[in-house]
């Protein structure tokens, strides 16, 4: 993939948006502090993070966030897998979306989550056709 689109860069804003005291990640990090929810992480999110931190001079921090999320017990990191590619096809054909969007959509509904958290757009799709609610941030 050439140059970071808009939306390559709005999935792991959650992060983005912890670190900046945003009052919606806020209350949500807590709520997994609190052990209320398992967070379902794709492994592309975590490459967006590190890209993410390595733009702005700072790839220290954005390991340092890596870190912490393989060690909180509520964040559950996913690799692609093949039946999450084989989603990822179904939903990139099916809706329309990017490659890097479908993926993480086929790794939430692999791992049967119940909503999804986004400030992408091209997420919108999801939730109309009601394939998983989308809780749309920021």
């Amino acid at each position: 993939m050439g140059g970071a689109t808009d939306a390559s860069r709005r999935r792991y804003r959650l992060f983005v948006a912890y670190a900046n005291n945003h009052p919606r990640a806020l209350k949500i990090w807590q709520e997994l502090v609190d052990g209320l929810h398992t967070l379902v992480v794709s492994t592309l999110t975590i490459n967006e993070i590190l890209v993410y931190f390595y733009r702005r001079g700072n790839g220290n921090k954005g390991q340092e966030w890596i870190d912490l999320m393989v060690k909180a017990d509520s964040i559950k990191i996913v690799p692609v897998s093949i039946e999450i590619a084989a989603r990822s096809a179904q939903c990139r054909h099916g809706m329309g979306l990017p490659t890097v969007d479908s993926v993480i959509l086929g790794t939430f509904l692999e791992q049967r989550c119940e909503k999804m958290l986004s400030t992408d757009s091209d997420f919108r799709v999801v939730d109309q056709q009601k394939v998983l609610s989308v809780e749309f941030l920021l």
